[in-house]
């Protein structure tokens, strides 16, 4: 049996289109119900918690991180089962739930609790959707920095070919 290990380096852009309520209307205004969603005042005011999200999202340099790296990592594989995803820690089905609810207490006390009790009814991911959309990963290159040798030879009856 031959086993290598191959070490790759890849490169992401990630784009963040700042969220502001001129950027929303001009987004939703090519959407059939925009009358609609500019009359519903409840609507709107989601949107602007969103913005506040973003901003303090923006402003927390570890959650950023995680989040820029969520975005990456989705840009490669977006699968619920994405090993690179669990890899970087970023994995599962909350994933994006989980990273946003970090920055929860940092907001006043109404918005914190709205997305609290979102969250607990397994509706945050439905209700982020701009600030979501306004992070965008693309992969820009990949190099192969090695191949190294991890096993060359024949195991024997018993033993593991588990890479430790």
């Amino acid at each position: 049996m031959l086993k290598k290990r191959l070490r790759m380096v890849l490169d992401f852009e990630v784009e963040v289109e700042e969220l502001t309520e001129e950027g929303l209307h001009d987004h939703y205004r090519h959407f059939v119900n925009y009358e609609e969603l500019v009359a519903d005042r409840e609507w709107w005011e989601n949107a602007r918690r969103q913005i506040r999200l973003q901003r303090v999202l923006l402003e927390d340099e570890e959650a950023l991180r995680k989040y820029f790296t969520y975005v990456a990592a989705v840009e490669v594989d977006d699968s619920k089962e994405s090993r690179i995803c669990e890899v970087f820690g970023v994995g599962g089905e909350r994933a994006e739930e989980d990273i946003l609810e970090t920055l929860f207490a940092r907001l006043s006390e109404e918005d914190e609790r709205f997305y609290r009790e979102l969250d607990a009814e397994g509706l945050l991911f439905e209700n982020v959707e701009a600030l979501s959309r306004s992070f965008r990963g693309r992969m820009t290159g990949a190099v192969i920095e090695e191949v190294g040798m991890v096993v060359e030879g024949r195991l024997e009856k018993g033993e593991s070919d588990n890479l430790d």
